[in-house]
């Protein structure tokens, strides 16, 4: 009998093992960590945002001239609208257009078309603007259409980017409404770069506005 009882346990151990390991193959995947899914769902949320408004300052440093000024940025789905007036009406330009083609007026009566706005605006100017990766960048979020680099703060706040060639810093967000959009934030590419600060936003639709 105490034979029987050895040889029983022996074979019951493998089997109970191999059970265990088929139950931890079929358990549930580990949950993403809270920030994560709160950033995640956030990008999602910014990404997916049809329609915005934003007032406030920029200043550009192409690495030969300095320029700075109020800039406003109106989005309607595809649709962009981004002004930038010098101090004093002194100088600035509009860009507004869609995916296919970008509209350029200067105050000084200059008007041209973009097609391919990065390449184009290199080649006449030595600079550019990203004007359609900014579309999602001022809102806080990399743009869906590029590979990104993105360090998130704990609290599920995009800190720094880097896609395109270019690297945004974040510094500060503001909120209303449960809205948390940028504040501040400093893009930068070789010798350009673009400091602009968010005095107010509006979000159509929500009764949403955040001011600094």
């Amino acid at each position: 009998m105490l034979r029987a009882r050895v040889v029983g346990s022996v074979w019951r151990a493998p089997i109970i093992a191999t059970l265990i390991a088929l139950a931890a193959g079929c358990a549930a995947p580990p949950e993403r960590p809270v920030e994560e899914r709160d950033w995640l769902e956030r990008r999602d949320t910014l990404r997916d945002m049809a329609e915005f408004r934003m007032e406030g300052r920029l200043a550009l440093n192409t690495g030969r001239k300095g320029y700075s000024g109020t800039v406003s940025w109106e989005q309607v789905e595809d649709l962009l609208d981004f002004r930038f007036r010098g101090p004093f009406g002194f100088g600035g330009f509009r860009i507004h257009g869609d995916q296919d083609r970008l509209r350029v007026k200067t105050t000084g009566g200059e008007e041209f078309f973009l097609t391919d706005p990065e390449t184009e605006m290199t080649e006449r100017f030595g600079w550019s603007l990203p004007v359609y990766s900014m579309r999602y960048w001022i809102l806080g979020v990399s743009d869906p259409d590029l590979p990104a680099d993105e360090d998130v703060s704990s609290g599920g706040l995009l800190d720094e980017l880097e896609q395109g060639g270019w690297i945004i810093r974040y510094d500060g967000y503001s909120e209303s409404q449960g809205l948390v959009l940028p504040r501040k934030l400093d893009m930068s590419h070789g010798d350009v770069r673009i400091k602009v600060m968010a005095d107010r936003w509006e979000i159509p639709g929500t009764g949403s506005v955040a001011r600094r």
